[in-house]
């Protein structure tokens, strides 16, 4: 008897510190600190870099320096799962929560630490046991629960931590019905030390953030960065174009009262004569000459035959024959073609008199 009684003194031992380890409605808190400044740098950050976070409090103050940053998850057969990789964990006192909404369970994954939230009960396991190391209720209420750790934790004086180091964050449920996207806020706090002179400082390494807005907070003080995904491109600064002063001409005097012109007996009055400025010489344009293209050599034309008439009463002589008439043209000279014709005409008259003669003999 006595010894379940010691068994169970035990057990109730183990569940109380989880349940200071483990917060189920609670969220991550920075506050109590009299931080009175903070500085954050850069305040746009490529996902993966480094950010430098300064501030002051009181002398050998102890500050919570939180982070945090909301997404939308998407639902896919009914449910949501998102995996934040390389999630940096320092060494040192810490927490983490998260809160989800649009949801009807929920299952968080820390290596080596898992919890799991039906919408009734939480029960929160250590790998690589099975067995739950508590269980307790805990209702989802209009679909919206938050989960809280704190580390180390110390577990019948053996102290339980997260390895300090990158890990990863996996979410994953069942969303509620009639729920489009899931919402998250995931948030971390780290416990520093101001110095001697209330400074303090830390570095946050934003790997598996997702892009976007990303809150830093110290005390009541609050800054916002921005987390991108690939670096912004710096937008160039226009260079301004001298505007050209244009110079002032001198204006010719006119006035005789210096002693100059008729009245005034002194040196008569200069008259400046503005210097013509000369016409701009006009560039001749030159005209192509235009090439001639030689015309073809046309062939005479020969007009149709003429009929001969003999004379009854001239001698056996030949009669002249009458040479073709040719159209005129642009000075042509008679090619083969024309001498062959005349040839042939003077044929045909000298046939038609032998004939002829040869009748008359007869």
């Amino acid at each position: 008897m006595e010894m379940n009684m010691k068994h169970i003194k035990v057990a109730s031992c183990i569940a109380l510190l989880l349940l200071c380890a483990f917060i189920g409605i609670a969220s991550v808190t920075t506050s109590g600190a009299s931080v009175s400044g903070l500085n954050v740098n850069p305040q746009v950050v490529v996902q993966g870099e480094t950010l430098s976070i300064s501030g002051k409090a009181s002398p050998n103050e102890e500050v919570w320096v939180g982070s945090s940053f909301e997404i939308s998850l998407p639902i896919s057969d009914g449910r949501y799962n998102e995996e934040f990789k390389g999630i940096n964990f320092p060494e040192g006192e810490k927490k983490i929560s998260i809160r989800a909404e649009n949801i009807e369970n929920v299952q968080m994954s820390i290596s080596p630490f898992t919890a799991t939230c039906d919408g009734e009960t939480v029960k929160v396991t250590l790998w690589p046991i099975p067995i739950p190391l508590i269980e307790r209720p805990l209702k989802i209420i209009n679909g919206v629960v938050t989960l809280s750790f704190s580390f180390p934790m110390t577990i019948s004086g053996t102290k339980i931590d997260i390895p300090p180091g990158k890990r990863d964050i996996e979410i994953s449920g069942d969303a509620a019905d009639g729920a489009t996207s899931v919402n998250l806020n995931v948030a971390t706090s780290i416990k520093v030390t101001a110095d001697s002179n209330g400074d303090f400082s830390l570095c946050i390494d934003t790997e598996g953030v997702p892009p976007g807005e990303f809150l830093i907070i110290a005390g009541e003080i609050e800054r916002t960065v921005e987390v991108v995904s690939i670096e912004p491109t710096p937008t160039p600064t226009p260079t301004p174009t001298p505007t050209p002063t244009p110079s002032s001409s001198p204006t010719p005097s006119s006035d005789g009262r210096d002693g100059g012109g008729k009245d005034g007996g002194g040196a008569p009055d200069t008259i400046s004569t503005p210097t013509p400025t000369p016409a701009p010489t006009s560039t001749p344009v030159i005209t192509p000459t235009p090439t001639l293209s030689p015309m073809p050599t046309p062939s005479p034309t020969i007009t149709p035959g003429v009929i001969v008439t003999p004379s009854p009463s001239p001698p056996p002589s030949p009669s002249p024959t009458p040479t073709p008439t040719v159209s005129p043209s642009p000075s042509p000279t008679p090619g083969f073609e024309a001498v062959f014709a005349i040839a042939e005409l003077l044929a045909v008259a000298y046939l038609v008199l032998k004939f002829r003669n040869k009748r008359e003999k007869s």
